[in-house]
């Protein structure tokens, strides 16, 4: 693929996880209901309606740090990295290697490996063209 077309994906892919921390800080109980899905809600002994008023905060501040945290990647990546400037994919890769490693680790070590499971394609698809775009 082109660089170019490594910088769309990787702009696709950004945007996708600034529509899904929006959702986050509007809809937390929608979040909540979606991480229930998944596996690793509230256990059943403590599901209650007051559990899940409170976990809105929690998601809350989520969404309100990966929507930052998207946004400032996104403007890395519309400005200088499409502009031809190198130094950009070693801080965006080391940014998507200190969440992906936290993040994942601390799922798997309190016992939430769906939630690790749920970090890997989001992993990959920002690894893959980061990992592209650092030989071009």
């Amino acid at each position: 693929m082109s660089r170019a077309a490594w910088i769309r994906w990787l702009e696709i892919v950004l945007a996708v996880v600034l529509v899904y921390a929006v959702v986050l800080v509007v809809a937390g109980s929608v979040a909540g209901s979606l991480f229930s899905a998944l596996g690793f809600g509230p256990s059943g002994a403590i599901d209650t309606p007051a559990v899940h008023d409170y976990l809105r905060l929690p998601f809350m501040v989520l969404g309100a740090v990966l929507a930052g945290w998207s946004v400032t990647m996104l403007q890395l990546v519309r400005g200088p990295l499409r502009d031809g400037s190198q130094w950009v994919v070693p801080i965006l890769i080391r940014s998507v290697a200190v969440w992906f490693v936290l993040d994942t680790g601390m799922s798997l070590v309190l016992g939430f490996p769906t939630h690790a499971l749920f970090n890997v394609p989001f992993g990959v698809a920002l690894a893959l063209p980061l990992v592209n775009l650092r030989s071009t």
